[in-house]
């Protein structure tokens, strides 16, 4: 079972890597090429995938609690504001929800299921930083 998971799991780490390039961006992320050469270099290691994958977890993390400052602050105390910031609350009920479902499912997933799990969880943040770039104003360099 954990070879499956295992193979499915490289199996998303290569589309990920063939895609195109963060929110259609001219150039990869950097948290992205960290990521992929990191996986690269793990030689299949379970314990050297989910370091690499909690790095760029972390990574995503704080682009998207920037980017959401950044837009918030953009935003000032106008209705785009508040909307956002129940949006953003959403998300995040919906996010912990997400996370404690892939943890039941994967459950039997053996050492290859945090791993799993937290790819799963980093791609959530990836995916909502780019919405959150999307609403800044002006720049458009990666975060």
């Amino acid at each position: 079972m954990s070879r499956l998971v295992f193979l499915v799991f490289m199996l998303s780490c290569s589309a990920h890597a063939t895609e195109a390039h963060w929110c259609s961006l001219p150039q990869p992320h950097p948290i992205d090429v960290r990521y992929a050469r990191a996986m690269e270099q793990s030689g299949g290691v379970t314990v050297v995938m989910h370091d690499a994958v909690a790095e760029a977890y972390d990574g995503w993390d704080a682009a998207l609690n920037r980017l959401y400052r950044d837009v918030m602050r953009g935003f000032g105390k106008d209705a785009r504001a508040t909307a956002l910031r129940e949006a953003q609350r959403a998300w995040l009920a919906w996010d912990k929800a997400e996370t404690r479902s892939d943890l039941v499912q994967q459950g039997d997933g053996g050492s290859a299921g945090p791993l799993t799990v937290t790819g799963l969880a980093m791609q959530r943040r990836r995916d909502r930083a780019c919405a959150l770039h999307g609403m800044r104003e002006g720049d458009a360099a990666p975060d």
